[in-house]
């Protein structure tokens, strides 16, 4: 005796419908998502002189907050596309012929919708706060905080203290430089530093970089006073630069960097890292976008069935338009809440029950007359309203034309 009901094949047959453009969808959405924020990140490392590889372990970290996003779509777009095909293929009408229900149709993708919600609870809730953190450490080490000893042709880098350093030629290793630029700010004066050339060194203990530079001289403006010149011919810039980074904070500045676990002990501690309404905010933020994820079948099914092309494309109009308010409700409320304007466990889950009801509403007038839905009589309301203004106009200019 199974402890599990066994999966019937209509199951298994809209599960494979599903499952196979949701993972499609899904992985596109990812992508775009991952590329657009990687050339970002080149552009920033290539400005502070890191190392270009860096991006791709930082949108590493990013994948698990990008997944957090793309999967209420990926999974809208697989139940919407396996429907239309159930309904196009006229495999809806014969399976309601023959009477399989629009519940038993729904139940795996129920079943799909909890499923996803656990993983979703897993990524968005534990695995998105500790790459969060990782993703801001490598940022500190990187771009923050050190400046490597490799430096990037007729390219403005932006070191630490105020320090901008650029070169018009480098060679194949970084660190030999011609027509050096340097400017920064001592004691409320700007100094500007050129020479002919310039290296990248270690210093004599081997733990921090320091720039000789070479032919050169170095311009202090005071102001109204004439500026101050000194030419030289080996000059070390007095600034050192450490190979390594210090350790970076602890996890937690934030509360976005707290797992769920963490989030509902530090909202019941005496004295809190974080305020309790952004602990709070983000705790039930996180759980009402994961367990929508089962409900979002009863609104996506009973906008696929239908046969009329046109009422087709208004119905994935709706659909998208109403995930999109739905996931600005959510983060309305979430921002409510985290400015204290209103309780979290309201200014979340009052959008999770709206979306709720709307969803219930649509299924619940689908079930009996599949594809007739609020929907589709205001289309065809409007339709026909527009059929009959159409007639009037055509009949007044007959009558003026006789």
């Amino acid at each position: 005796m199974t402890l599990l009901p066994r999966m019937r094949i209509l199951d298994r047959y809209v599960l494979a419908l599903t499952l196979k453009p949701m993972m499609v969808s899904l992985g596109v959405v990812l992508m775009a998502l991952l590329l657009e924020r990687i050339l970002r990140l080149i552009d920033i490392l290539a400005t502070a002189g890191a190392p270009i590889f860096i991006a791709f372990a930082l949108a590493g970290n990013l994948v698990p907050h990008y997944l957090g996003f793309a999967m209420p779509a990926g999974f809208a777009l697989g139940v919407y596309s396996a429907i239309s095909k159930l309904s196009a293929g006229a495999e809806l009408e014969a399976g309601l012929a023959s009477g399989v229900s629009v519940r038993s149709i729904v139940r795996p993708l129920i079943a799909l919708g909890v499923v996803l919600s656990v993983v979703s609870i897993v990524v968005v809730g534990y695995l998105s706060p500790l790459c969060r953190y990782a993703y801001r450490e490598i940022i500190n080490q990187s771009v923050s905080y050190a400046w490597r000893a490799h430096a990037p042709a007729a390219t403005f880098i932006s070191v630490k203290d105020g320090l901008t350093i650029t070169a018009d030629e480098v060679d194949k290793t970084g660190r030999n430089l011609k027509g050096v630029f340097i400017q920064n700010r001592e004691n409320g004066v700007d100094v500007v530093t050129s020479a002919a050339t310039g290296s990248l060194e270690l210093t004599p203990d081997k733990t921090q970089i320091q720039l000789r530079l070479k032919n050169g001289a170095v311009v202090r403006d005071y102001g109204a006073e004439r500026p101050s010149t000194l030419r030289f011919q080996d000059f070390i810039l007095d600034r050192k630069f450490d190979l390594k980074a210090p350790p970076f904070r602890e996890r937690g500045g934030s509360e976005r960097e707290l797992t769920m676990t963490e989030l509902w002990n530090e909202m019941d501690a005496p004295l809190p890292s974080q305020p309790r309404e952004q602990l709070a905010a983000e705790f039930h933020s996180r759980l009402a976008r994961s367990l929508s994820l089962i409900f979002l079948p009863l609104l996506i099914v009973p906008l696929s069935m239908t046969m009329r092309r046109n009422t087709r494309i208004v119905n994935m109009a709706a659909a998208a338009i109403m995930m999109v308010v739905c996931h600005n409700a959510l983060q309305i409320g979430e921002t409510l809440a985290d400015k204290g304007l209103a309780p979290a466990w309201i200014a979340c889950w009052s959008p999770f029950v709206l979306f709720l009801g709307i969803a219930l509403i649509l299924f619940r007038t689908s079930t009996d007359r599949p594809g007739d839905t609020i929907i589709s009589r205001a289309i065809d309301g409007v339709s026909d309203s527009l059929s009959q203004a159409t007639r009037r106009v055509v009949g007044r200019f007959r009558t003026a034309e006789a």
